[in-house]
């Protein structure tokens, strides 16, 4: 497997107590971030006062958004172009403001999540690597589903525990837009205890270590598996 995944996607979820649509205080907050050095949005949508939206777009698909939902705000870089580090920045820069913006005094619940892809060196398709060669399933599907497999892989739900916090969902499933990459999600579910804006930090740490698990654990775990095998089905 190649040494570096792909990262295609960060975000990180804050969830808080309901509030009133704010319009004018997010009016406000949309100028001072495009005052900021890290968190500047190219345009803004207020047309859904449920629901508004900061975003920039470059190119076809690489997307930056903050979405203000009732009960949450949800930071998140789609198919993107940055390092962590500068989403770390963004993810301060906008998450810090949300309690004086909207008016909270406390985070209940806040969500990490790293999607990114793994290039495989000793397999052509990612289906045949995860379901036949990680799960013994070749000849296994066909007979009893009676159609291709378009997209196959894996999930797992790790409990916290007194070692490590939050709660992982790892989703590894092969790669839609590419056949010799497998594609993972690794989603950090943090419930408590619920954070005061001295406590941002955790958030960012939390990050870290959603990333950390991906490149320490998820990576070393599914190149085991990649090595020379002969045979190339699904079925």
């Amino acid at each position: 497997m190649q040494p570096e995944d792909r990262v295609i996607h960060f975000s990180v979820e804050l969830v808080h107590a309901p509030v009133k649509a704010d319009k004018e205080g997010l009016q406000k907050l949309y100028y001072d971030l495009s005052q900021s050095d890290h968190a500047a949005y190219d345009s803004s949508d207020f047309s859904q006062p449920s629901q508004v939206k900061f975003h920039s777009r470059r190119g076809d698909k690489t997307q930056s958004v903050v979405v203000f939902l009732r009960d949450r705000v949800v930071i998140a870089e789609e198919w993107t172009d940055m390092p962590l580090s500068a989403f770390l920045d963004r993810v301060v820069e906008v998450g810090s403001r949300i309690f004086d913006v909207r008016g909270v005094e406390k985070i209940l619940a806040h969500t990490a999540t790293v999607r990114s892809t793994f290039a495989l060196t000793h397999y052509e398709d990612a289906r045949v690597f995860l379901l036949d060669n990680m799960c013994g399933q070749e000849g296994r599907i066909g007979p009893h589903f009676k159609r291709p497999v378009a997209i196959g892989g894996l999930k797992f739900v790790l409990p916290e525990t007194p070692q490590h916090t939050g709660t992982y969902h790892v989703a590894i499933e092969s790669f839609r837009h590419s056949r010799d990459e497998v594609f993972s999600e690794v989603k950090g579910v943090y419930a408590r205890p619920p954070l005061g804006v001295g406590d941002f930090t955790q958030i960012v740490d939390h990050v870290r270590e959603v990333r950390s698990f991906v490149s320490d654990g998820l990576f070393p775990y599914l190149n085991q598996y990649d090595i020379p095998q002969s045979g190339d089905s699904v079925n």
